[in-house]
């Protein structure tokens, strides 16, 4: 997806990707009814999460696609083989003249193993550092991440929006998606995806996606819904403070 290029997405396409890889392998050693796997505990939301009260005020937002930061909450599933696997938690992304930086934490069902990630820029280096079971990792790798990639993607303004008392434009996006990356945690998938997305100054404060596509040579239906609870102003303090911690990690 073309506007959704930023660290933040690449470092929970990563963890997501891994989650998935890991989920796959639990379910072929260990069999078990597809119903186990369709249950949903909505209660792995992070606590930090405030519920915005309604208004009908409209705010000007403090930030703008040069430099913000937005707290989200997401809910990624992907279906096939008679299986569900979903994934749901909430990330933060930070983009600004600094460098970007992003961070989060994600638990998956069936297995409910809690993984974390931060990440940040330096120049076009992104360190991203993933923890699952106490076990961190990082890796370097160049900037240029998006979660799903669109292919013959068209874009289109459907309307207006409204998220966290913002107003903004609505988007309707339309193509074809594979992942970016050329990784072995998910292979082979390519279909149709429609998204629509809610940006406000160009900064995406909501975006739901829906795509049928082949997963492993099996017919698989992903959806995606992104939200955010929390949107302000780019905090360096915020981006040095990730970033030595990543760097400085052994």
């Amino acid at each position: 997806m073309n506007k959704l290029v930023w660290i933040g997405i690449a470092a929970v396409a990563a963890v997501l990707l891994f989650m998935v890889w890991m989920y796959s392998t639990f379910i072929d050693s260990r069999p078990a009814p597809p119903d186990r796997f369709k249950q949903i505990d909505n209660t792995t939301t992070s606590r930090t999460q405030t519920p915005q009260p309604p208004t009908t005020a409209v705010v000007k937002p403090p930030f703008n696609a040069f430099a913000y930061e937005v707290n989200y909450t997401l809910v990624f599933t992907i279906s096939f083989s008679g299986v569900t696997v979903t994934t749901e938690g909430w990330f933060v992304v930070g983009v600004g003249p600094s460098g970007n930086y992003s961070f989060g934490t994600f638990t998956s069902l069936p297995l409910r193993d809690a993984a974390m990630y931060k990440s940040a820029t330096e120049g076009g280096t992104a360190y991203v550092m993933t923890c699952l079971h106490g076990h961190c990792t990082v890796d370097r790798r160049k900037w240029s991440f998006t979660l799903i990639e669109g292919v013959n993607a068209t874009r289109t303004a459907v309307g207006q929006c409204r998220h966290l008392s913002y107003a903004g434009t609505l988007y309707e996006e339309r193509g074809m998606l594979k992942p970016k990356t050329s990784s072995h945690l998910v292979e082979d998938v390519l279909g149709n995806y429609t998204a629509y997305i809610c940006e406000v100054n160009g900064v995406m404060l909501s975006a739901n996606l829906t795509a049928t596509a082949l997963a492993r040579s099996e017919a698989a239906r992903i959806t995606m819904k992104i939200e955010a609870v929390k949107a302000g102003p780019y905090r360096p303090d915020t981006y040095r403070l990730i970033l030595k911690e990543i760097k400085t990690h052994k």
